[in-house]
């Protein structure tokens, strides 16, 4: 199958950017599909949440993109759970990189050459999480990647930061990289007893049209309590609905693929028997 390297991208801070990416990589590595996580934030939070420490002495992208003789094989590292999937963890010393980046214009292209060298065609999927704020990482996060997917926080405010990043991967697209297109628009923290939650996918559907909709990804506890257990939503809580969200996600996504785990569709079949056994105890109800 062609590579695909999807950017997941977002000037808004808690729209579940990084969980977003971390969850599809996740899932398209339980899928089959040999998947690569790039962190390219200096928070970190994409390789804390699945168990890489940003103190621990290990390469990081920073190493890779200050150093010319590094490569990517230099910095890959697998993660533990599922197999397919692999890390290039990030470091806080990438908010310096911000800076020393800027002054040096070989070390700006460094990024796009390492995603697209040799050692990177293995990999089916090259999944990237680049900081929430428009800087130097994201934008060559952008120009590294061929696809971009925008999650969105289903709140009045994140219908801006949906306009101004949409404006953003068009200029990127029409100046430096016109392979570069926008392949969903993912819809984060859904609650449907919130009307205005509907109102919002409402008008993403009225500007954007049904398809470039992804599955929405329902509020749950579960997805935000998986990092601090250093897994993905998977493993975590594999009887949640967040993990059938993800899951359906990827397989939209790769649109050839079907991911099995233990516990899948648990609480949609529980929700299901609870509803059949109300409608049958109100038609006893009315019998008597």
């Amino acid at each position: 199958m062609r590579q695909r390297r999807i950017v997941f991208a977002n000037r808004k801070g808690g729209c579940g950017k990084t969980t977003s990416a971390v969850n599809v990589a996740a899932g398209l590595a339980l899928a089959g599909r040999k998947t690569v996580l790039i962190d390219c934030d200096a928070q970190c939070h994409a390789s804390i949440s699945l168990g890489f420490s940003p103190y621990a002495e290990i390469p990081t992208l920073y190493d890779a993109l200050v150093d010319p003789q590094k490569t990517i094989q230099d910095i890959l590292t697998p993660v533990n759970w599922p197999k397919n999937l692999f890390m290039v963890p990030a470091s806080n010393q990438l908010a310096a990189f911000e800076l020393e980046g800027k002054r040096d214009p070989e070390t700006r292209s460094r990024l796009a050459k390492l995603l697209m060298s040799k050692g990177m065609h293995q990999f089916d999927y090259i999944v990237i999480d680049p900081p929430p704020t428009v800087g130097l990482l994201f934008v060559k996060s952008l120009i590294a990647a061929n696809e971009v997917i925008i999650p969105v926080q289903t709140h009045f405010l994140s219908m801006e930061s949906l306009a101004e990043m949409v404006r953003l991967v068009y200029q990127v697209n029409a100046t430096v990289n016109p392979d570069l297109r926008i392949i969903g628009i993912l819809p984060t923290f859904y609650s449907r007893q919130i009307r205005l939650a509907n109102n919002v996918i409402q008008e993403v559907k009225k500007n954007f049209g049904q398809d470039m909709i992804l599955p929405l990804i329902r509020h749950d506890f579960s997805v935000a309590e998986a990092p601090g257990f250093k897994h993905c939503i998977y493993k975590h809580a594999p009887e949640s609905y967040g993990a059938d969200d993800y899951a359906t996600v990827v397989e939209r996504l790769d649109g050839n693929c079907s991911i099995q785990f233990q516990g899948r569709g648990a609480k949609e079949k529980k929700a299901k028997m609870r509803k059949k056994q109300k409608i049958a105890a109100r038609s006893k109800e009315k019998r008597k």
